[in-house]
């Protein structure tokens, strides 16, 4: 049941709690145009653990690329004050959960449309280099007859160890993969099988791995023990394939769409997979809501590394949504992008003082993603790429520098700042530079977080970045 607030957070309006998990409190609010978003303001032992929370702002910066119309977008984070939060789209409706539950399974084109839409938020959330980590039914809104996913698994961002002290387990038994309770490396591959343990439910009513003790739902994930006879017969082929205890042997998520399209109620049953994927022949109740429940074992681990899944035959990709500027102006790209015009400007003035400092930060933005990053990649190919990524600025200032001597218009005092300056714009755009600006993003999100990157953009960065090109111009002329 809610509860009514009337608190301020940042620049959001607290109206009532909706809900509450192991992470933190989720409100219902209202942002500064009056526009409905939900809150997530996370726990204080969690907001007390600093290195969970930087984690988080890089997590949050990733997740805000993800574009779907079945994903339940983040709009906006403030993690580094008293009570850190994350606001995401408001999804008006109920859950899978809470609308099976009361009404039983859905039919056989709902379940249909309900699994190919959910591939589809899928395939998006993994093309935005995120996995999902908590897919159930209870992290599924109904809002009319279109599925939004919403509440990214963030728990998994907190130390393993921090959490079995509190007595908490991350993640809800029946919907997890089998990896993520023996604490093994998590790749996409894990949405892929709580995906179909999700659609399991939809479809039947039961959770996919029986009920019980906690320890009995585990081990039947783990052993492959689904209820997969119970499930109707023309959907226990594309079950079977995705609940597969290895991970390597599931489909990836653009493959289980494309199985997903071609799942036909009125059409002859597929075969069901029986060499690693078993059948639970037990009477089993309904799951209980979801709940954190008590444990002594492990958590999931701290921090996923990204694999790339199994070759797939290449596809089109989906569609993706337009450009949105509003979201550009209002977010860290933007002061990354007006810091990058000052330093061209500042280069134009003074050319080799502020070229070489260009040629440092990029190396120092490099060093912090090699030797900070969670995914290294070897050293020497690290120095081959950065020392290739130098010569090609130095090749397009010197490109620059010969094409405006061709040209005849300008002097050579003129014609070496501004190669100067290409060079310095070469170290954060040309290719190879991929790495410098995912750090400097990063390193931005975490100085100006939310709402902050608006207010320095347009109050500081703005104005600095005007008057740096004007004196830059007048220098020139």
């Amino acid at each position: 049941m809610s509860t009514r607030t009337q608190e301020h957070l940042g620049p959001y309006r607290l109206i009532e709690k909706i809900g509450e998990g192991g992470m933190g409190v989720v409100h219902l609010g209202l942002d500064g145009a009056g526009r409905k978003v939900a809150i997530k303001v996370l726990h204080p032992h969690v907001a007390a653990d600093l290195k969970a929370r930087d984690r988080l702002v890089r997590e949050v910066e990733t997740m805000r690329r993800v574009r779907s119309p079945y994903v339940a977008e983040t709009i906006d984070a403030e993690l580094t004050g008293s009570r850190p939060y994350v606001v995401t789209r408001f999804a008006p409706g109920r859950t899978l959960e809470a609308t099976v539950l009361d009404r039983g399974p859905l039919g056989a084109r709902e379940v249909v449309a309900l699994a190919r839409k959910l591939c589809q938020a899928l395939v998006d959330i993994h093309e935005a280099g995120v996995v999902h980590r908590d897919l159930k039914p209870s992290n599924v809104m109904l809002t009319g007859d279109e599925p939004l996913v919403i509440d990214f698994g963030i728990a998994h961002l907190v130390n393993a160890a921090r959490l079995t002290q509190s007595g908490m387990f991350v993640g809800t038994p029946g919907y997890l993969a089998p990896e993520v309770i023996r604490d093994s490396r998590i790749t996409p591959a894990a949405d892929v099988h709580a995906l179909a343990s999700t659609v399991f439910f939809a479809a039947t009513g039961l959770p996919p791995f029986g009920t019980g003790t906690f320890e009995a739902v585990c081990f039947n994930t783990l052993e492959g023990r689904a209820q997969i006879d119970r499930a109707p017969a023309w959907l226990r082929g594309w079950l079977s394939r995705a609940l597969q205890v290895d991970p390597a042997a599931r489909p990836g998520a653009r493959e289980l769409l494309r199985m997903a399209g071609a799942l036909d109620p009125a059409g002859r049953a597929e075969p069901v997979l029986t060499d690693r994927t078993l059948t639970l022949n037990t009477v089993s109740d309904l799951l209980p809501p979801v709940q954190y429940a008590p444990s002594g074992r492990p958590s999931a681990a701290p921090a996923p590394t990204l694999h790339a899944e199994r070759p797939e035959p290449k596809r089109p990709s989906p569609p993706r949504e337009p450009f949105d500027l509003r979201r550009f102006l209002a977010g860290s790209d933007f002061a990354g992008v007006l810091l990058l015009v000052v330093l061209m400007a500042l280069t134009v003035l003074m050319p080799v003082a502020v070229g070489l400092a260009s040629a440092a930060l990029s190396l120092a933005l490099r060093a912090g993603a090699y030797f900070l990053g969670e995914n290294r990649r070897t050293l020497s190919r690290v120095v081959l790429v950065t020392a290739g990524h130098i010569v090609l600025s130095l090749a397009l200032g010197i490109a620059a520098s010969s094409f405006l001597n061709w040209s005849g218009r300008l002097g050579t005092s003129h014609v070496e700042p501004l190669a100067a300056s290409m060079f310095t714009l070469g170290l954060f755009v040309l290719p190879g530079a991929g790495t410098v600006r995912q750090a400097a993003s990063h390193t931005l999100a975490r100085l100006l977080p939310g709402h902050r990157a608006m207010v320095v953009s347009s109050a500081v960065l703005g104005p600095v970045a005007l008057i740096s090109v004007i004196t830059a111009v007048i220098e020139l002329l």
